[in-house]
């Protein structure tokens, strides 16, 4: 049994090591991951080096073909925007079943992590905009009791992380602002029809239009380095 911890913990560790250097951008899209050097490198064996790639292949951010290649995966739009539509259903389904429940310091919380995502929105600072809004998503499921969602929301993060260190450029931030006071104050009046309304709002139209400007850049980009590239 203590093996087999061992084991888990040296899996846990690989992978929030490889979790963040690809979010963070460390390591690069494309970019060839060898489990016997990670093996080598933390002296220990392949196998729990083996499951933690497993992890991160299903959370999208590595591709695996059997006997050829291990490497980061690509940013992709599509899946980015599948994953954001999904963190925004839970958030609604939570705020229907939470808010009934919802008592004064349960407010006095959600409120306090929308100023956090404030807060972030003054200095244009990505990672803390996304601790916050994921901590207060994670709040109304917690307020609600429904551990799946919880669950999710920790699988969905990751993608979205990564998504958001790419596009920081492209933040439309006092959209974002917006969406965050209305979302506030709904939580203030305890009126979930208005609360799901602001997040439908951030869900639906502003992250969606982060993603298409991301998109367009990448686009342009893509075609510059074409142009400049030799005949």
């Amino acid at each position: 049994m203590d093996g087999a911890l061992e084991r888990r913990s040296v899996s846990d560790d690989v992978y929030h090591r490889l979790r963040d250097a690809i979010v963070d951008g460390e390591l690069r899209p494309g970019e060839r991951i060898r489990d016997y050097e990670l093996a080598a490198d933390l002296g220990t064996s392949k196998t729990p080096v083996r499951h933690a790639l497993a992890r991160l292949a299903e959370g999208g951010l590595v591709e695996m073909q059997r006997n050829r290649y291990t490497r980061v995966a690509p940013l992709d739009l599509d899946r980015i925007r599948d994953a954001i539509a999904l963190f925004g259903d839970i958030w609604i389904g939570s705020v229907r079943h939470a808010m009934p429940l919802i008592q004064a310091d349960d407010v006095a919380y959600l409120v306090d992590l929308t100023e956090d995502m404030s807060a972030a929105v003054v200095d244009h600072d990505v990672v803390e905009f996304g601790k916050a809004l994921r901590a207060i998503v994670t709040g109304f499921a917690r307020i609600e009791g429904n551990t799946t969602r919880v669950t999710v929301i920790e699988f969905l993060g990751p993608q979205i992380r990564r998504f958001t260190q790419h596009a920081r450029g492209v933040f439309d931030w006092v959209a974002v602002e917006r969406s965050t006071v209305a979302i506030r104050e709904a939580i203030r009046q305890r009126d979930a029809a208005e609360t799901r309304a602001a997040i439908v709002t951030l869900f639906d139209e502003v992250l969606p239009g982060i993603i298409d400007r991301a998109e367009e850049l990448d686009a342009a980009d893509e075609r510059r380095s074409a142009g400049d590239s030799p005949a």
